[in-house]
């Protein structure tokens, strides 16, 4: 009976043992997390273990670091600086300058076909009578349609070129008026007196007021009305139009694309 006072003092050090291990490691996972060991009387930090994990974290936010200690902020600022010239580049405004750049050190070129051959040998013809075209429109409101109109004028002889020029921009007489024939070129429109009959292809030079007012469509019947009058007749096969001396490509504000050579097109013809 007398050994149970030192079984029972056995077993009362293996449990202070065992509750001083377990402080220990208490004590060596709050310094781990970052215990404070001067806080007076508290064996658990105010942190407590929900800090495992986060406590970096949130020091991190708490104390932010300042940008400018660091030796490199330079160089991060340069990376910035890259990146930026990479999102936004100035490519566009380099290609505007070099463009107008050009467009000034660089003189306009006139082709030697863009150029107005010069004034050949005039044509002469007895007098007689001569067929000029006209217009007639056919039709109310959208459903409206021009056609051409055939005349004839009496030609007292000479040069028939400016003659028959002259006629379509001094348009129908009034009795033809009166019948709703009218002319789509103006009388502002003038001929040069110098012209070029080469290997059938007249060249003609004529006023700027060629291309000014109308639509495409009136635009197109002035073409056909100089292009039946003339072509067809004293060998002209073709008609290609200049102004101050340079070729006419295209013709108003819209661009209505004129034809290497004008030529009769495939259009209905009126015979008066």
């Amino acid at each position: 009976m007398a050994v149970l006072p030192q079984i029972q003092e056995d077993k009362w050090k293996s449990l202070r043992y065992l509750l001083g291990g377990i402080f220990l490691v208490l004590v060596l996972i709050e310094k781990s997390m970052g215990f404070d060991p001067k806080a007076a009387g508290n064996l658990i930090p105010k942190q407590g273990f929900r800090n495992i994990g986060k406590t970096q974290e949130k020091t991190k936010f708490a104390e932010p670091s300042d940008p400018f200690a660091k030796e490199t902020w330079e160089d991060d600022l340069n990376w910035e600086e890259e990146v930026l010239t990479q999102t936004f580049p100035d490519t566009e405004s380099k290609q505007k300058s070099r463009t107008k750049l050009i467009d000034e050190t660089i003189p306009e070129i006139t082709l030697p076909e863009d150029r107005f051959p010069g004034a050949g040998k005039r044509l002469q013809a007895d007098a007689g009578y001569l067929p000029v075209y006209f217009l007639k429109f056919y039709g109310t409101g959208k459903n409206s349609q021009s056609q051409l109109v055939k005349l004839s004028r009496e030609f007292p002889g000479g040069d028939p070129i400016p003659f028959l020029f002259q006629e379509l921009t001094k348009g129908p007489n009034a009795e033809e008026k009166g019948k709703g024939v009218l002319s789509a070129l103006s009388k502002r429109i003038r001929m040069e007196p110098n012209y070029r009959l080469e290997n059938g292809i007249l060249h003609i030079s004529v006023s700027e007021d060629l291309s000014y007012g109308g639509s495409i469509e009136i635009l197109k019947d002035r073409l056909d009305q100089i292009s039946f009058t003339l072509v067809g007749n004293f060998g002209i096969k073709g008609v290609i139009l200049y102004t101050n001396g340079e070729r006419i490509r295209t013709l108003g504000s819209d661009g209505l694309t004129i034809p290497e050579v004008l030529a009769k097109t495939q259009r209905k013809v009126i015979i008066f």
